[in-house]
């Protein structure tokens, strides 16, 4: 069998969260393939990344996970460079911004919605747990949201975002990515693959005093989740050590879907 140097796939690199999970990668595995659609923001991460893990290989993408012929890029190059991807991450989602106001059934950006939250991580991880498969190892890790076990509680946003309020895709997504991640954690198993989701309650990232403090008053933690919190939960999963925890929905929300 050939020698793999073995990697780690983000989608979504260059947001918020997409980082902090890159991280995690670099810290524990060779290298890094990063993707997102946003080049100039995935650059910037990129720069900050080679500065922290001066000796990993990071390799950019820039894709449009709405196009389907796109995939072809991440395959072409894990072929070129001969990479083992043992952890891939599906961060990548269309989220609406709580900025402005916004449609609750908004058809016009339904495809591209759960073409990116849904269709998306189901080809990446057909594509990828093929090799997966053959070298019986690898974890995959599909981002959710504690919306994927409740429905949004749209006062928090109530006279602070204008008429904003979440759409229903967003909930129709986390959902079933959940649904998506134990039909495959059920197939995948006899591999030695795990594939498992995390549900963040929303991540502190300087949001308005307000906004914070109506959904602070929902968590009985009183607090809004930590990058270090969700970084805590992935690199507990990454580590080639975690082999027997699988199909699960792993909620990081303060005890604010018990109540």
């Amino acid at each position: 069998m050939k020698s793999f140097s073995r990697f780690g796939l983000v989608t979504g690199a260059a947001g918020f969260l997409g980082k902090v999970h890159c991280e995690s990668i670099l810290e524990n595995y060779d290298g890094l393939i990063m993707v997102d659609i946003n080049k100039k923001e995935m650059s910037k991460n990129y720069e900050s990344l080679k500065v922290k893990f001066k000796n990993k290989k990071i390799y950019q993408l820039c894709i449009d996970l709405n196009k389907d012929q796109k995939f072809l890029k991440i395959k072409k190059l894990i072929n070129k460079k001969n990479l083992f991807i043992r952890v891939l991450i599906n961060n990548a989602c269309i989220d609406a911004k709580p900025d402005k106001s916004s449609k609750i059934l908004n058809l016009e950006s339904w495809n591209s919605e759960f073409n990116v939250g849904l269709k998306a991580p189901t080809i990446l991880i057909d594509l990828l747990s093929k090799q997966m498969i053959k070298r019986k190892d690898g974890c995959i890790i599909n981002i959710a949201s504690d919306l994927s076990v409740i429905a949004p509680n749209q006062k928090i946003y109530k006279n602070i975002y204008k008429n904003f309020k979440k759409p229903v895709t967003y909930s129709l997504i986390k959902h079933a990515l959940v649904g998506l991640t134990k039909y495959y954690a059920s197939d995948l198993a006899k591999f030695g693959i795990t594939c498992n989701a995390i549900s963040p309650a929303g991540v502190f990232n300087n949001q308005d005093k307000k906004f914070i403090k109506n959904l602070v008053s929902l968590i009985p933690m009183n607090r809004m989740a930590k990058k270090s919190d969700v970084k805590n939960l992935i690199d507990f999963l990454i580590n080639d050590k975690q082999k027997f925890i699988t199909g699960q929905n792993l909620l990081i929300d303060g005890g604010r879907t018990i109540i």
